[in-house]
């Protein structure tokens, strides 16, 4: 098995537990905690988010590409700098005009939460940054165990929180938490390589900001515009609609893309160093991109017509009744969903092959669009037709990304859409009792329990057809289930 694979399943496995775990309580959380305290908990985090994004000016994305360490070390050093620096001004700024910001979105409480505002970005920018440097060293279990040990944390804080006074502190606490038990993992890692940031200096600093100066030019504007497309979306539904509505698509948004931040965002980051270094090897990463490509259709597929089909019915059973809408929610936004799966993890491929300039354009682009789709959509009063909108969107342009991606790392994209049609077709035709047991309205045990057989029969089948991934997993299954001799 290719040691890259072997690197996608140790994080991917390891972070199972976490996220799992994290799967299972959300039905809990979500009787804890009320549509409209999720809603005020995601415009909190939406804010968060933006400020975050840019703390440290997309420099953290620059640590895999040095060479020495010595030099990556200094660009880990310098993003801890800007870190403090960005997150004092912003936390000036929210604490001066949090009040108009509360009345502007319809989002009463929030000046209340402006203590935890600086903790958030924190936590979450200094795990972003240990996290591009324990990465390069390519201690992935590290970022695992991290993963693992804050999903427990941070879930613990929610509930408990939730149990003693629900609100949206208890959830944004928890999120925290989360961030910052991330954080604390990687640190103890880090600091086993202090070695190489002793010579650290302001003149250091100084050298590899101008030498990576394309990441602030480039990155950052991208960084900003694709991340404020995913967090405009809240600030926007809540200024147009209500904080009831923005929680159901938050629930809505967290479940469908809980495989993108399970096998997705760990394909990304192996995939961000596998390719850094096969570039510098070879000068090539096309091969390398098309089997990533492929796999992840594979995967995100089966999911995506899962949830268009029996949507409403999961969240109705699975989170409660007050959550119905949030299925209707996340049928409508599962096609945008795959094409962000299969293409997220690729976007790195952007900054491997220095043309940050085209990632900004496209995302000044979506970010426009997505803009203008929910303010003439939010205008008309409809929260479903702003989603069917903002589905239409997100396809649109990711797929449109997607194919550029692929163009760029020299993969046919007459061969990938190939693979897409193949795998929707067969996810089809596997559905197919599915369908047939939705047409006639069968139980909704029963139409679980249909759904869960579908689900290992294509998953199965998938498997046994990748013979590396297969091999993965026996190796998997074998280190956690070792045979006695």
């Amino acid at each position: 098995m290719s040691k890259f694979l072997s690197n996608i399943l140790k994080l991917s496995s390891a972070t199972l537990f976490g996220q799992f775990l994290g799967f299972v309580l959300t039905p809990v959380l979500s009787r804890i905690y009320s549509p409209a305290d999720f809603g005020l908990f995601q415009v909190f985090f939406s804010i968060v988010g933006i400020i975050t994004i840019i703390s440290c000016f997309s420099y953290h994305r620059a640590v895999m590409l040095p060479k020495k360490d010595e030099e990556a070390a200094s660009i880990v050093m310098l993003c801890l700098l800007l870190v403090m620096i960005t997150t004092t001004v912003s936390t000036f700024f929210f604490y001066v005009f949090s009040g108009s910001i509360e009345k502007t979105l319809n989002a009463p409480g929030l000046f209340s939460l402006i203590l935890l505002f600086p903790l958030a970005i924190i936590c979450n920018s200094v795990a972003y940054i240990l996290g591009s440097w324990v990465s390069r060293k390519e201690e992935f279990g590290t970022l695992a165990r991290g993963n693992i040990y804050s999903s427990i944390t941070g879930k613990a804080v929610s509930i408990g929180s939730g149990i003693i006074s629900p609100s949206p502190a208890g959830l944004i606490l928890g999120t925290i938490v989360n961030d910052a038990t991330i954080a604390v993992v990687l640190l103890k890692k880090t600091l086993t390589h202090i070695h190489f940031f002793k010579n650290t200096s302001f003149e250091t600093l100084k050298k590899v900001a101008l030498r990576y100066k394309k990441f602030p030019q480039y990155n950052a504007g991208a960084n900003l515009a694709s991340t404020a497309v995913g967090h405009s979306t809240p600030i926007l539904l809540a200024f147009f609609f209500s904080p009831v509505v923005v929680g159901l698509y938050a629930m809505a948004h967290m479940i469908i893309f809980l495989p993108s931040r399970l096998m997705g965002n760990s394909i990304a980051t192996v995939f961000f160093q596998k390719a850094c270094v096969e570039k510098n090897l070879t000068g090539s990463i096309k091969i390398i991109v098309k089997k990533v490509h492929t796999r992840l259709v594979s995967i995100g597929m089966f999911i995506c017509l899962i949830i268009m089909i029996i949507g409403p019915e999961l969240f109705s059973f699975f989170l409660g009744a007050q959550w119905s809408v949030a299925g209707d929610y996340a049928r409508i936004l599962a096609p945008w969903f795959f094409i962000s799966f299969i293409s997220t993890p690729l976007f790195s491929i952007f900054a491997v092959m220095e043309k940050q300039g085209a990632s900004l354009w496209f995302n000044i682009l979506l970010l426009i669009s997505n803009v203008s789709i929910l303010v003439i959509s939010g205008r008309l009063g409809d929260p479903i037709l702003s989603m069917l909108w903002l589905s239409a969107t997100g396809v649109i342009f990711w797929t449109w990304m997607n194919m550029f991606l692929l163009k760029l790392a020299g993969v046919y994209v007459r061969d990938a859409m190939g693979e897409i049609i193949r795998y929707l077709v067969f996810g089809v035709l596997v559905c197919m009792p599915l369908l047939i047991a939705k047409y006639f309205s069968v139980s909704s045990v029963l139409l679980f329990v249909i759904a869960g057989a579908v689900t290992i029969v294509y998953y199965s089948i998938v498997i046994h057809q990748d013979a590396q991934l297969k091999a993965g997993l026996l190796q998997l299954l074998g280190s956690v289930f070792p045979t006695r001799k």
